[in-house]
């Protein structure tokens, strides 16, 4: 029963051995030998630890190491999947479908200093047709380039963006501004889970409920607990329409 921001900014996550691998993060009890393979280790992948962290760059869902998996390429990383996973499942705002076809072409083999992935994703929004969308789109997904394709760290890459005006450098303070201004998660948090409890998707009529809890929970901490008995006894809960 804590609060939903934790979603957001954990202090701790949990490991087994292939993941204390990827996030180059140690683990207290039984070392793996030197000679170990954790990716074949089941012993070891059974065995899952909390683990404290030490700085906020791996805390909450956002930074796992499957969501930045499955928000990728297969080689390399995908700041527009990223950032439209991002606003559709944690805002429950998706972006609008691409007004033209787009396609990020690899540099030739034959250019002496090739672009990176940002530089090129800079040139294709600067078009007009570009822009509006991307505006959203990318400071999430370029708050997540720290991480490579299957979510290893990568402090080499630039993740410098803003957001609501405000600027951040890398996935930690991205994090810390949504925390602070949580609004856009809470009210995506909170419609998600309405949505769920009905059965169906929200109209209008329904965004004064939305309002209420969130209203509600902000004032009791955020607490999970708060938002399921606020769901619980809405409206559009209580009436909810069964078919026979």
């Amino acid at each position: 029963d804590r609060s939903i921001l934790d979603f957001l900014t954990a202090d701790y996550t949990w490991l087994n051995g292939r993941l204390a691998k990827l996030y180059d993060i140690e683990r207290s009890g039984p070392t793996l030998k030197a000679n170990s393979n954790v990716l074949i280790d089941a012993k070891q992948n059974a065995q899952w630890q909390r683990v404290s962290l030490k700085s906020n760059t791996r805390g909450g869902y956002m930074t796992m190491a499957g969501p930045l998996t499955v928000t990728s390429l297969p080689l390399r990383t995908s700041p527009v999947k990223r950032g439209a996973w991002l606003l559709e499942t944690l805002f429950n705002r998706p972006p609008q479908e691409p007004k033209i076809a787009f396609v990020l072409k690899e540099a030739p083999a034959s250019q002496k200093q090739p672009q990176s992935v940002r530089e090129r994703f800079e040139q294709h929004r600067n078009q007009a047709a570009c822009y509006s969308c991307h505006i959203r789109i990318d400071p999430p997904g370029f708050a997540l380039e720290r991480f490579d394709a299957i979510g290893a760290w990568d402090a080499k890459t630039d993740a410098k963006a803003e957001w609501n005006g405000q600027p951040f450098d890398g996935p930690a303070q991205y994090k810390a501004l949504l925390a602070q201004q949580p609004h856009e998660f809470t009210r995506g948090f909170i419609e998600h889970l309405l949505s769920y409890a009905l059965g169906r998707s929200l109209t209008l009529t329904d965004m004064p409920t939305v309002a209420h809890i969130e209203a509600t929970a902000k004032a009791d901490g955020w607490r999970f607990s708060r938002i399921i008995t606020e769901i619980v006894r809405s409206y559009p809960f209580t009436h909810v329409r069964t078919s026979n």
